[in-house]
C-alpha cells in the first residue's frame, strides 16, 4: 500500500487530513483517481444529493463603494475587476441603487470595493444604509470586507447584513509579494474569528490556488489555519492571469490543481458547504468544473452544460439559485430561480 492509499483508508475510516497531508495532496502529480473516488464518497455521505449552481446577474449584482479606486492594486487584479462592477461611492448613490435593486425583484448583492493601505474594505461610511437595506428591503447582502479590527467587525455585525466575505492567504510571502501588505495569515484569520464572534451569521472565508504566480504556495497552510474557525462554506477560487496587470503572463492553474485543493478541502472539511467560485480560469473550464465536481464540491457559479449534465448522470438533486455561491442555505429560499419552482 503506497502513501496515497493509506492516506485514503484512513479517511475511509473516518480521519480528517491534517496540512501536512493536505500538501501530499497538492504535490502529487495529475489528479488520481483513488483520490477522487474518496472525495466524491465523503462529500455524498455528509453532504447527500444535492449539488447548488449559481448564477448571480443580474439579480445578485457586486457593487464597489470606491468606485474603479484601490489602493492595493495587487499584482492579480490591479483593481480591473472593480470597473465590472456597479459603483455607488457614497451612501445615499448606494442607499439609490440598493432601493431599485429591491423594486426590481432582485435577490441581493455583493458590497465590495477597492482596499485602503490597510487592507481593509472602507465600509465606515455605509454602515446606516447597509443597516436600511436589511430592515426596509428584501435584498441578501454579502459584504466583501478585506482585513478587519474589532471595532470594524462590531459595526459591520451591527448593520444585520446577512454575509461576510473575506480572501484568506496562507503565506505570508504571498502577502507581500502580491498583495502589497506586511500582514500575515494569523492576521487574516483575526478578521474571520472577529467577524464570527461579533455575530455574522455567514462568514465565508476564500482561497484562491495559484496566487502567487500561478503556484502553490501556502494554499495547504490556510486549509490549517480555518481549522481553528471551521467556516460552513469555504470558497475555492482559480488565479486568472489578466491582462493590464502584472500577472497577465503567469502560468494559469491547472484543473488537476484546482481539483486537487478541493479534494484536500473535502477531505479537511468533511461537513463544509465547498463552493467552485466564479474567478477561475476561462482555459479548460469544462474540466475545471468536471474535476471541481467529482472532487467534492457541493457549489459551483455559473456551470456550463456539461457540467449540469454531469450532475444529472451522477445521480444529484439539482438546486438552481439567482445569487452568489456563499448564501447560506437557511437564506436560499429567496433566491431559487423562478422556473425551478
Amino acid at each position: 500500500m503506497n502513501e496515497l492509499e493509506r492516506l485514503l483508508d484512513d479517511v475511509l475510516q473516518g480521519k480528517i487530513i491534517r496540512v501536512g497531508e493536505a500538501k501530499f495532496i497538492l504535490d502529487l502529480d495529475g489528479i488520481p483517481s483513488q483520490l477522487l473516488d474518496a472525495a466524491w464518497r465523503l462529500r455524498q455521505q455528509t453532504m447527500g444529493r444535492e449539488i447548488r449552481f449559481y448564477y448571480p446577474l443580474p439579480r445578485f449584482p457586486s457593487i464597489s463603494v470606491t468606485g474603479n479606486r484601490c489602493s492595493l492594486n495587487c499584482k492579480h487584479c490591479a483593481g480591473k475587476y472593480l470597473k465590472q462592477m456597479k459603483a455607488a461611492q457614497n451612501p445615499e448613490a448606494l442607499r439609490r441603487l440598493l432601493k431599485t435593486l429591491d423594486e426590481h425583484g432582485a435577490t441581493g448583492c455583493l458590497v465590495s470595493g477597492g482596499s485602503d493601505q490597510n487592507g481593509s474594505v472602507p465600509l465606515s461610511g455605509f454602515y446606516e444604509v447597509l443597516a436600511w437595506a436589511k430592515e426596509e428591503t428584501d435584498l441578501i447582502v454579502n459584504v466583501h470586507t478585506g482585513l478587519v479590527d474589532e471595532e470594524e467587525a462590531r459595526n459591520i455585525a451591527e448593520t444585520g447584513i446577512d454575509i461576510a466575505s473575506l480572501d484568506f492567504i496562507g503565506s505570508e510571502d504571498t502577502i507581500r509579494r502580491v498583495i502589497g501588505l506586511d500582514k500575515t495569515p494569523l492576521e487574516y484569520l483575526d478578521s474571520i474569528t472577529r467577524l464570527k464572534q461579533a455575530g455574522i451569521g455567514s462568514v465565508v472565508p476564500h482561497i484562491c490556488v495559484g496566487l502567487d504566480w500561478g503556484q502553490i504556495r501556502g494554499e495547504a497552510e490556510a486549509l490549517g489555519l480555518l481549522k481553528q474557525v471551521n467556516p460552513e462554506t469555504i470558497v475555492i477560487l482559480g488565479l486568472r492571469p489578466t491582462r493590464g496587470t502584472a500577472m497577465q503572463s503567469a502560468p494559469v492553474p491547472s484543473p488537476d490543481m484546482i481539483a486537487k485543493m478541493i479534494a484536500a478541502t473535502r477531505l479537511m472539511f468533511p461537513s463544509s458547504s465547498i463552493a467552485l467560485g466564479c474567478m477561475i480560469p476561462h482555459t479548460d473550464r469544462n474540466k475545471v468544473e468536471a474535476l471541481a465536481l467529482k472532487a467534492g464540491a457541493d457549489r459551483i457559479v455559473l456551470p456550463n452544460p456539461n457540467t449540469i449534465k454531469l450532475a444529472e448522470e451522477r445521480g444529484l438533486d439539482i438546486l438552481s439559485l439567482d445569487a452568489c455561491c456563499a448564501v447560506p442555505t437557511v437564506l436560499e429560499k429567496r433566491a431559487v430561480r423562478p422556473s425551478c419552482t
